[in-house]
């Protein structure tokens, strides 16, 4: 694949993490019965005795039901990419989240962050990641030149502390054909460059012919590109006019918002049939119960969305999805997360599903896999938290994951640059890469 990467900006300089590898343990009164007063009326024959009560006893309200233990997971493999990792490019961040234009811009260069969605690349060791849309809104990322990186990436395991993330390739995102039917931030170059401002790309699929479909919030829309990074037709809308409320079409006032600001494609991987994209939602739309988010199949080889819209619903203390994977056949694994971070954080989870088993109108039975709170350390991979205690990932936003087979599976956060709090609330947050082992197979 990367012969033919015409337009890929090649990275010379990578840089590599090694830290000290720290010893964690391994985790892994009864009422009173009624009383009956005296009759004081006359009469010639005894009064009938009162029915006795029965004591009732009083009503003890049952004790709480603990929670299920969170299924055995153990961190095998483990490496952390620096907050601040730039690569070239032209200045960004000069915008506020109202799209005031500072005088001057923040960064030198482009930030290499926001990880939404990673796939394996055609060498072992090697992933394709998709960046997000900047600076984490439409406003404040039109600076920010939206791309898809090619990783190196050897994390830190049992058998060494060494660990390393090194930068290959990047592919920036161009529409040159021009079929962006709207003004695009850029529209100056003859590439036509795709800023954080124009989509909000969230879920990426390698395809076998080399090319890539990328699911979107802004729109939200699907958007196929070529290996150099090239939009090839016009953005897939969702049926019924579902729109976001930033989608073009709305912010001129012509359209109604259907669909909350970045709640769009979040979720997406390839059927088994290697043609049919499948998607989740990342919020409701509106007129849609609360909490169940539509899972939807569009057919790439057809070009159009399939019949037969299916439900998955969040946890009543969770408030999204962010990413999912195929296991085999139509069963995927899903990550849903609360709005917390560091120490609030409560759900970070990933849920088993099977389409084949999916209803209409009735929300996908779903099993728990992996608590993203509660991690075995026992190789003590991770450095952080108290000796002994689980390895948690309490990052807003833990956004890609990727099964590797039925016990095995990596896990990346967007680290939404240059936020904190994941791991400090005064600490940048990296991006972490996992990979985790499971003790029961998907």
């Amino acid at each position: 694949m990367l012969a033919s990467l015409a337009r890929v900006l090649t990275v010379a300089a990578a840089f590599a993490v090694c830290a000290p590898v720290a010893t964690l343990a391994a985790e892994s009164p009864q009422a009173k019965p009624a009383t009956t007063k005296k009759s004081t009326a006359t009469s010639s024959k005894p009064a009938a005795p009162a029915p006795k009560k029965k004591a009732s006893a009083q009503t003890k309200k049952p004790a709480p039901v603990p929670p299920p233990p969170p299924p055995p997971v153990e961190l095998i493999g483990y490496v952390t990419m620096p907050a601040d990792t730039f690569r070239g490019g032209p200045p960004s961040g000069q915008f506020d989240n109202d799209g005031r234009r500072a005088a001057e811009p923040r960064f030198d260069s482009q930030p290499v962050e926001g990880v939404s969605s990673i796939k394996p690349g055609s060498t072992p060791g090697v992933w394709w990641a998709l960046s997000d849309n900047g600076f984490g809104r439409k406003w404040n990322s039109s600076d920010y030149r939206l791309c898809i990186y090619l990783f190196e990436v050897r994390p830190r395991t049992q058998a060494g502390p060494d660990s390393r993330t090194a930068l290959q390739a990047v592919i920036e995102l161009s529409d040159p054909a021009k079929f962006f039917p709207w003004r695009l931030t850029d529209e100056v170059t003859p590439e036509r460059f795709l800023t954080g401002a124009d989509m909000d790309p969230e879920s990426l699929v390698a395809m076998a012919d080399e090319t890539f479909w990328i699911g979107d919030e802004i729109g939200p829309w699907l958007l196929h590109f070529s290996v150099d990074g090239e939009l090839l037709g016009p953005p897939v809308e969702l049926p019924d006019h579902a729109h976001s409320v930033d989608h073009p079409l709305v912010l001129a006032g012509s359209e109604q918002a259907k669909i909350a600001r970045t709640r769009g494609f979040e979720a997406m991987d390839l059927a088994g049939d290697g043609k049919t994209l499948v998607t989740i939602l990342e919020g409701v739309v509106a007129g849609d119960p609360p909490r169940q988010l539509r899972v939807q199949r569009y057919d790439t080889a057809g070009a159009k969305w399939l019949p037969g819209t299916l439900i998955y619903e969040v946890d009543p203390d969770s408030m999204s999805v962010t990413d999912m994977s195929r296991i085999d056949g139509n069963r995927f694994v899903v990550i849903e997360r609360d709005d917390l971070k560091g120490d609030a954080a409560r759900a970070k989870r990933v849920y088993s599903i099977d389409l084949d088993k999916g209803v209409p109108g009735k929300p996908l039975a779903k099993k728990l896999v992996i608590d993203l709170l509660s991690i075995g350390n026992s190789h003590g991979l991770a450095e952080t938290g108290a000796p002994g205690a689980p390895f948690r990932f309490p990052f807003l936003t833990p956004e890609s994951i990727q099964v590797l087979d039925r016990k095995h599976v990596v896990i990346v956060n967007d680290n939404n640059y240059p936020d904190t709090g994941g791991r400090g609330p005064t600490i940048t947050d990296p991006t972490e890469w996992l990979w985790l082992e499971l003790g029961n197979p998907l």
